[in-house]
């Protein structure tokens, strides 16, 4: 092997540098800690399409406010459900209901999934590339007046489109409230 195909010490400290300041710009900033919503999203001062950040804390945790609906959409949980764990999931234990208490925090329906998906939603929330349970029940012709469903819809993130799925399989939960 010759010399040349070795990187010069000044190029190698150029590219640990660089790889360095594209690490530490991944991990954003804790905002919106306190206060009412407005100070948070003033706190935060992150507008992106027709979503405001309202906080962010020290393990990237988000919840984003739709301008044009008013909802608040939590950040996607980490562990993915079935629809009976996931309407469970959206309760007190919630950590977004930690930081913006007294919400009532549920799933989202299928209208507010397609309404956030018109308003920019994949574009600006993180963590839109999954596949999420909506609180919208599949109704079938055949079904008793009151009987039970057995599906549910599913909002696929990164198609940006419904999807339906039994009630026993697992999918991301992202819960909502308004303010």
């Amino acid at each position: 092997m010759s010399g040349r195909d070795f990187p010069d010490t000044t190029s190698m400290k150029f590219l640990l540098t660089l790889c360095l300041l594209c690490a530490a710009s991944s991990f954003a900033q804790p905002c919106g800690k306190e206060g009412s919503l407005e100070e948070r999203i003033k706190d935060c001062n992150l507008t992106k399409e027709n979503f405001v950040l309202v906080s962010r804390d020290e393990k990237g945790l988000e919840i984003y406010k739709d301008l044009k609906t008013n909802l608040l959409w939590g950040d996607r949980i980490g562990t993915d459900f079935n629809h009976y764990g996931s309407q469970k999931a959206c309760s007190d234990d919630l950590r977004e209901a930690q930081i913006l208490k007294d919400l009532n925090w549920r799933l989202p329906t299928v209208r507010e999934f397609e309404d956030a998906a018109s308003h920019g939603m994949k574009a600006s929330v993180s963590r839109m590339f999954h596949t999420f349970w909506t609180s919208t029940p599949v109704k079938t012709s055949r079904r008793r007046r009151r009987a039970v469903p057995v599906q549910a819809y599913l909002w696929d993130g990164m198609e940006e489109r419904t999807d339906t799925g039994d009630l026993k399989d697992a999918a991301s939960v992202r819960c909502v409230a308004k303010e």
